[in-house]
């Protein structure tokens, strides 16, 4: 069983917007045997709330609950692509910054995909369904998980602890 948490922009959408998105991308990503860890549905996000606003004590819960999401998670997707969010950058650099976890960004197909995105992000894909069947090609699988980690860390934790050590400088 894998699973992925749905990163996206939130605050300032229309609620029923982001209430069908998040029914569509978890029936797509279900379909596969994918488990959806979305912030939307654990904020009880109704249609019926307008645009969606958050207050500095909710959204602190929320950025608490949504870590821990994003710890439980194999993989992160990205499904706001090129669209500006200050906490989708925050979730995908705590994923992929910190705890060294996969990340598959959603870019639609007339999006240049020129972009340091291409280095940093594990896949840059066109949909949901393309996103889903990579997703279980590449981390559908325990050993499949343990086989991506350990080569990610042969490539990259050396550099990293040099790169620390250097900073004493």
């Amino acid at each position: 069983m894998i699973k992925v948490y749905t990163a996206k922009s939130m605050t300032g959408r229309p609620a029923e917007e982001l209430v069908i998105e998040s029914a569509t991308v978890k029936r797509i990503l279900n379909a596969r045997g994918i488990v959806v860890l979305d912030p939307v549905a654990a904020e009880n996000v109704k249609k019926e709330h307008g645009i969606l606003k958050n207050t500095g004590d909710k959204l602190k819960g929320y950025w608490k609950r949504d870590k821990q999401m994003i710890r439980d998670a194999h993989v992160i997707l990205d499904i706001t692509g090129p669209a500006k969010s200050e906490g989708t950058a925050h979730e995908i650099g705590y994923a992929r910054y910190a705890l060294w976890k996969p990340v598959v960004r959603i870019f639609p197909t007339d999006y240049p995909k020129i972009s340091v995105a291409k280095y940093e992000d594990d896949v840059i894909v066109d949909n949901v369904d393309e996103a889903a069947e990579i997703i279980v090609a590449m981390w559908g699988t325990l050993p499949k998980r343990i086989f991506w980690r350990v080569s990610m860390l042969l490539r990259c934790l050396p550099k990293w602890l040099l790169f620390q050590i250097q900073e004493f400088k």
